[in-house]
This record gives structure tokens, C-alpha cells and sequence, in this order.
């Protein structure tokens, strides 16, 4: 089974659920509780061998710790990881390689032969978060405002900004901004609209757009040179500003593409939670082996066409 972002109970692996940082570890707590015991219903089992979760936030021990202490899981195993790890190790299948992702907010984390992690970016939108959703909206808000001042080049993100936002002027944005405190999320969600503009051709957009794919690739980057991964490394995409494809994808796989030419780049091997149940398998003594993963795809496979 799965647990998604907002709680409920989904049909594979164990996932994560809100962020215990801004929902609370013990209103995290009680939705993983409930979720696991509505799948676990579902499924018609009691008990579980092990259990992965992947949740954000939980990066730090203290976090991981106190978000364990509160959780009431029925089964001998439980290990709690940050969603990027789940993310990971089902994107590579738990062998070696990196994932970037970019969503609302970005990281790439990657894994060596011999075990080692290292990661690069994920450090919030105040402190960075290069090539994610908020990146790419602020830099267009930014933009938008130099256009409409006659400080930079006019852009479509002017009129299509405004229209969005519901806003008569730009400068209706000071108060959005300031006053009424426009969110992350609400900055982020504005990437797909940059992404319509650059495919349109509009000069500003894809700048920001090339930009974006650009640090994304940077990040993968660093991350494959602090593990000494070279060769044919998986280096895995996911989020959702990644599949505003364009001028972004592509400059994110020619940068990767200039420093590791033979590296295989693409959408995971798996989601998030598939990854959540590899690592729990592992946790088990079950040998991820080629012969595996083949047949979880084929499992998987069978149960989308079982499903549509």
C-alpha cells in the first residue's frame, strides 16, 4: 500500500503524507495511522513484514524520531525516509544513479555502488530550490514587473500574469504579495504559465524556462561528481515542472548530457512508492535482483490495464 500527500490509502507500497513540518507530527501521525489501517483493511491483512515510508521533512533525526514515537503501525519492521529517498531508490530500482526532482520546490539526490548518498539543492525557497516551480514563478513575477516599468524586454507574462492573478494592473501585486502574503504554492503554480509563453516563443519565458532546466542539471551534476558516478549513471527526472517539457527538459539533458554524455536520462523506473516498497523488501533480506524489478513491471503493468 501507499499513502498519499494528503492521507488516504492508495493500492501499493507505503508513501508519504503531509509534511509533519507544516502539518504537525501528530496530525501526520494520525493520518498515516489511518491510512495504513483503511489500506491494510482493504487488503485483508493484519500485520505487515516491514514498512517504508517516505515522508518530506524527515531529513533530520530529531523529526524522524518524534514523527516514530507517535505512529501506531502493525508491523515488525518500520523505517521512515525523506520522500526524495523513496523517490530514489524507485527510480534506480535501489542501485545506483540520481533523481532530480522539481515541483513546487526542487532536489536532487543520487546513490553510489557502495552505498553512499549525497544530495544537492532542497534547501526551501528562501535559501534556494534553483529550477523548481517557485524559482521559475518568481522569476517570472520579477520579470512581468521590469517589462511593465520599461526596465526589461516586453513578455507575455505581463498581460497572462495579471489575467491569472485576477489582477486589473501589476501593480496590484504589492498588495497580493505584501499585504495579503501570496503563498509558495501560489508563486509556483505559475510555471505553467511561463511554460505556454516560452513554447509560444516569448523571449523572457524561455530564458527563464532555460535557466530553470540549466540549474536543475547543475544540481545532478554535483551530486554525480561527489559519488564519482560516471559512465552509463540513470539519472532520473520527476515533478511536475518537469512535465512542462519544452525549452526546460531540454536544456536540463543537454547540461547533464555535457559532463556525463553516456549517462542514461529519463522519467523514473518507478514512482515514489514502488521505491517506498523496494527499500522495505530490502529491509527484509530479499535480494533486488534484475529478475525483481522485471517482474514488479509486469505486475504493475497488469494492474493499470486491470484498473482502466
Amino acid at each position: 500500500m501507499v499513502i498519499d500527500a494528503s492521507g488516504r490509502a492508495l493500492s501499493r507500497g507505503i508513501g508519504g503524507p503531509s509534511n509533519p513540518l507544516t502539518a504537525g507530527f501528530e496530525e501526520a501521525a494520525e493520518a498515516i495511522t489511518a491510512a495504513v489501517e483503511a489500506a491494510a483493511e482493504e487488503a485483508g491483512v493484519e500485520t505487515f513484514s516491514a514498512a517504508c515510508l517516505g515522508i518530506a521533512g524527515t531529513d533530520r533525526p530529531s523529526g524522524r524520531d518524534a514523527l516514530m514515537g507517535m505512529l501506531e503501525i502493525p508491523s515488525g519492521r518500520v523505517r521512515i525516509v525523506t520522500d526524495a529517498a523513496a523517490a530514489l531508490a524507485g527510480a534506480t530500482g535501489a542501485g545506483p544513479g540520481v533523481i532530480v526532482i522539481s515541483g513546487t520546490g526542487s532536489i536532487a539526490l543520487g546513490m553510489n555502488e557502495g552505498g553512499e548518498t549525497a544530495r544537492a539543492g532542497g534547501w526551501g525557497w528562501r535559501l534556494g530550490d534553483e529550477g523548481s516551480g517557485y524559482y521559475i514563478g518568481s522569476r517570472a513575477l520579477i520579470s512581468a514587473l521590469r517589462a511593465y516599468d520599461g526596465r526589461g524586454r516586453p513578455t507575455l507574462l505581463s498581460e497572462r500574469i495579471a489575467e491569472q492573478l485576477n489582477l486589473g494592473d501589476l501593480s496590484g501585486l504589492i498588495d497580493l504579495v505584501y499585504v495579503e502574503g501570496m503563498g509558495v504554492g501560489e508563486v509556483a503554480a505559475l510555471a505553467p504559465l511561463v511554460g505556454e509563453a516560452a513554447s509560444e516563443g516569448d523571449e523572457e519565458a524561455e530564458s527563464i524556462m532555460r535557466e530553470a532546466g540549466e540549474e536543475l542539471g547543475a544540481a545532478a551534476i554535483a551530486v554525480m561528481e561527489r559519488l564519482g558516478l560516471g559512465g552509463e549513471v540513470r539519472v532520473a527526472y520527476n515533478g511536475g515542472v518537469f512535465k512542462l517539457g519544452g525549452v526546460l527538459l531540454t536544456s536540463f539533458i543537454e547540461k547533464v548530457r555535457g559532463t556525463r554524455p553516456s549517462g542514461v536520462i529519463g522519467p523514473p523506473r518507478f514512482e515514489a512508492d514502488i521505491g517506498a516498497a523496494i527499500l522495505a523488501l530490502g529491509d527484509l533480506g530479499v535480494e533486488l535482483g534484475e529478475g525483481l524489478l522485471e517482474r514488479m513491471e509486469t505486475s504493475l503493468e497488469e494492474l493499470g490495464s486491470d484498473c482502466g
